[in-house]
């Protein structure tokens, strides 16, 4: 360990030809770290707590595997057949991330059997974890690559019918010095967003982007998105969108200020919520990192018109999205 963590928490690093580490803890099944080796030095590109300890008591999600459903399902409650399963209400009435006790709260365990480039991690949801049937058997695999490409593949199996949305909650800034990340350009492959409520609670609709400030199919500035001043931006208080990109996945790219790094970013999911970073508290700063999260939609449960996120026994729930990092010249 070259940090200070609790006792139960485990550090592994992935390490390329280049010199780039990832570093991954088995708290919450998290990124902690991704250093590349650039010309002005090492940088690294996500947030993260310097004492692992901070991840105990972490409000933000920071860097974790999130389920057993990532993002909200309104009422915290959904119904399979005649049964009503209710679900731990953490965001007022509604559940988010899988409750306070989710995924990204617990001590996943690491699978030896897997080559030196990879990183597998396990865990075992019981039967009512959450309030959702099944037991469930999660597996996020990590594989860092000399070209800079981090694979990340989410994976689960049940033995009840349940829903299952998984997702990583990384933080992203890829400039150097610690500044805020509105100087970031973002494109989304993306012309509808899903239509929400005050609550960001998804209506059901689908909302064309096309000529609002919310429209990313051209690189936009994060401050010139949050600064157009469009109603959900508004009631936001910034970028907290589920951005829609078609049931067989997409992709999105994000480049530093200057333009010295690039992430691109492809996902097998049709969603990705982006997130600007805008409720961060200390030890961090609004908008200090952005969040990319590959998912299904959320409130899939109770929203029957979009695309389904039921898992049934004897079937695989599986998710695969590359990060590739590109540095200039």
């Amino acid at each position: 360990m070259t940090r200070n963590s609790p006792d139960n928490m485990v550090e592994r690093v992935l390490q390329n030809a280049r010199g780039d580490r990832v570093t991954l803890l088995n708290f919450g099944a998290r990124l902690a770290r991704i250093e590349l080796q650039l010309p002005d030095g090492i940088r690294n590109v996500i947030l993260g707590y310097e004492d692992y300890a901070g991840y105990l008591t972490d409000p933000y999600f920071m860097g974790a595997t999130v389920g057993r459903f990532c993002n909200r399902i309104a009422g915290a409650h959904f119904k399979l057949g005649d049964v009503d399963y209710p679900l731990d209400a953490n965001e007022g009435g509604n559940h988010l991330h899988g409750g306070a006790g989710g995924f990204h709260h617990r001590y996943w365990s690491i699978d030896a059997a897997v080559p030196d480039d990879t990183v597998r991690f396990r865990l075992q949801s019981a039967d009512g974890d959450q309030g959702y049937p099944g037991t469930l058997e999660a597996s996020v695999t990590y594989r860092w690559t000399d070209e800079r490409e981090l694979v990340m593949e989410l994976d689960a199996e049940t033995d009840q019918p349940t829903h299952v949305n998984m997702t990583n909650h990384a933080y992203f800034n890829l400039a150097a010095g610690g500044a805020d990340v509105l100087g970031h350009r973002l494109h989304v492959d993306s012309r509808e967003i899903l239509q929400v409520n005050d609550k960001l609670l998804p209506t059901g609709d689908f909302l064309d982007v096309t000529d609002s400030g919310l429209d990313l199919r051209q690189p936009t500035a994060l401050r010139d998105a949050i600064g157009s001043r469009h109603p959900l931006v508004v009631c936001a208080g910034g970028l907290d969108f589920n951005y829609v990109l078609g049931e067989s996945g997409g992709r999105a790219e994000l480049k530093s200020p200057i333009g010295d790094l690039c992430l691109r970013m492809t996902t097998t999911c049709p969603g990705l919520q982006v997130y600007g970073g805008q409720k961060l508290g200390p030890p961090f700063a609004p908008h200090r990192g952005l969040c990319l999260e590959p998912q299904h939609y959320p409130d899939t449960p109770n929203q029957p018109a979009f695309p389904g996120t039921l898992l049934a026994p004897g079937e695989r729930y599986s998710q695969t999205t590359r990060y590739r990092f590109i540095a200039a010249g």
